[in-house]
């Protein structure tokens, strides 16, 4: 068998293929190029008989000394128990890469080791694919190990996923059902459309501020938008202040009402005058709140998620630190994975998690019937040791501390 290596594959092409591949993600395509404007984006594949048999999207960006950093996110996407194909791809790879004055190639393949779902988080199944893990050393590239941090690697290891199916609320953990039922209750509405991007990036910077990381920009957030178009979403959440309160005056009045007629059971009463006492309790807040806000309605939360026919990414997600007791972001969960069954994707990913999976945000998704997708690792073949090791060592320390002053501000 003879292959080619190609460094123009036709962006729809690529897409095509990845997209009917196992190893499908977000991170391998033609749009993810166009995301990452201040990368170099080559759409490199190995072909047979004029048939694509691999295929990495490959990012090129300058470092020191004229050296860059060639990195292909989650990816190459090829069958890694082919040794004649994954031995003519990184090779082919690793030559494109000293090219172009590459210290380092870096790579980590979409590539599961295990899926389990999150109750079974403390007794896994055995790991797999672990021989791809001896293939690719023999082929001098670096496994960086199995990181359990996030920060340990360029892309997370692990990834919470949920399978939407049309019945998925009827199976949802209780307090994830009543969260979203107690968000609506509270008079949270949510809003869809490129148009509230700026609303979407006041709330991440709402986040950011709170964990003191930096995230991404408005503009960031808008050029998503307008690459993915109809394969993306941008949903806010809001609070009109002078509606709410009216419905909950009318609530407590009527539950007033009910308590007056003397005509209610032990059991009927108890539960109408724990709904007044909650309701009249939010509405002291509500009026504080309005009263301090200012003006009739605030963004308590918001969203960004792309999606291709198979799989939907939630990229960012933010909330109003002054307004987490109204659940927003569980109303806004819900509506993606409603988007994802009335698609037909089959799988809805909600990000990395830390290995430990007990972290606050884990243990947020594993409200949603998640499993998790534990991915092989990241591998680097080095071929400038001194600047891999330079970049290695102090990028994530500039990164993170960068972070942490945008985060402040």
């Amino acid at each position: 068998m003879t292959y080619q290596f190609h460094t123009d594959c036709d962006p729809s092409a690529f897409d095509e293929f990845v997209i009917n591949s196992d190893q499908n993600n977000l991170f391998q395509s033609s749009y993810w190029a166009e995301i990452k404007v201040n990368w170099k984006s080559f759409f490199t594949s190995a072909t047979e008989d004029g048939k694509i048999k691999a295929a990495a999207l490959v990012l090129v960006r300058p470092l020191v000394l004229g050296k860059t950093l060639v990195y292909v996110p989650r990816g190459p996407i090829m069958d890694y128990h082919d040794p004649n194909l994954v031995k003519f791809m990184i090779e082919s790879l690793v030559k494109f890469a000293k090219e172009n004055k590459a210290a380092d190639l870096r790579f980590d393949p979409a590539v599961v080791l295990r899926t389990y779902p999150y109750e079974q988080r403390k007794n896994p199944p055995e790991r797999t694919n672990t021989d791809i893990i001896s293939l690719l050393g023999a082929l001098n590239c670096r496994h960086r190990g199995f990181t359990m941090h996030i920060e340990d690697a360029t892309q997370p290891r692990f990834s919470a996923v949920m399978h939407p199916a049309p019945d998925y609320r009827d199976h949802l953990e209780r307090k994830a059902d009543k969260r979203i039922r107690t968000s609506i209750h509270k008079g949270v509405e949510v809003l869809e459309g490129p148009q509230y991007v700026h609303e979407l990036a006041e709330v991440m910077h709402g986040t950011e501020v709170r964990k003191q990381v930096a995230l991404r920009s408005e503009e960031y957030f808008a050029n998503m938008l307008k690459v993915y178009g109809d394969k993306s979403t941008c949903m806010i959440t809001y609070i009109d202040f002078p509606k709410q309160i009216a419905k909950l005056e009318e609530d407590i009045a009527a539950s007033k009402d009910k308590l007056s007629n003397g005509d209610l059971g032990r059991n009927q009463k108890k539960i109408v005058e724990q709904d007044l006492s909650s309701d009249t309790k939010e509405l002291e807040k509500l009026q504080a709140d309005y009263k301090r806000e200012g003006k009739d309605r605030v963004v308590t939360s918001g969203i960004l998620a792309a999606y291709n026919d198979k799989r939907m990414e939630q990229f960012y997600m933010g909330n109003h630190p002054d307004y987490l007791r109204l659940y927003s972001s569980y109303l806004l969960n819900a509506k993606c994975i409603d988007m994802c069954v009335d698609k037909g994707i089959e799988i809805c990913s909600f990000g990395g998690v830390e290995g430990s999976l007990d972290d606050g945000l884990t243990l947020f998704k594993s409200h949603w019937l998640i499993s998790i997708e534990e991915y092989i690792g990241e591998f680097n073949y080095v071929i400038d040791p001194f600047i891999y090791k330079m970049f290695n060592e102090f990028y994530p320390w500039i990164r993170e501390k960068a972070a942490k002053l945008r985060g402040r501000k």
